[in-house]
């Protein structure tokens, strides 16, 4: 099953939130799981089937792909506690420096990291045989 909070299509997420398959929501709004699959894929226009979708999610028609939903998938978003922040500096090219970064962060925590980098790649000294060391 799929982590809910990977989820970034509305219509979707609201499908597997109520417990629904793809085929029990086509079943429901009286057309078939193709046609119901090309309209949670924004392949298909939807706008003949948002009243029958808010009444299915419970929702008012104008928040069928909008408002709390939305703000629910920010949220998620936001809050991914695997934000990740890589740096390996090379032994034997001072200066050089690996980043790996994924996730959300804010605009502190970007310069934040960046500075740390920086004051890194000053304070670490590498040797002919590539022995590195920290130096003051």
């Amino acid at each position: 099953m799929n982590n809910i909070k990977n989820i970034v299509n509305p219509l979707k997420r609201r499908r597997i939130q109520f417990g629904y398959s793809q085929k029990d929501i086509s079943k429901l709004m009286g057309i078939t799981q193709s046609q119901y699959s090309r309209i949670e894929k924004g392949e298909s226009d939807s706008k003949k089937h948002v009243k029958k979708l808010s009444e299915i999610f419970g929702c008012k028609v104008n928040e069928v792909f909008q408002g709390e939903i939305l703000k629910e998938i920010d949220n998620d978003f936001l809050n991914d506690p695997t934000n990740n922040f890589q740096r390996i500096f090379h032994q034997r090219k001072p200066g050089y420096v690996n980043l790996k970064i994924e996730g959300w962060f804010t605009k502190r925590q970007i310069i934040d990291n960046y500075e740390m980098i920086i004051k890194e790649l000053d304070e670490w000294k590498v040797s002919e045989d590539g022995i590195r060391w920290k130096y003051k």
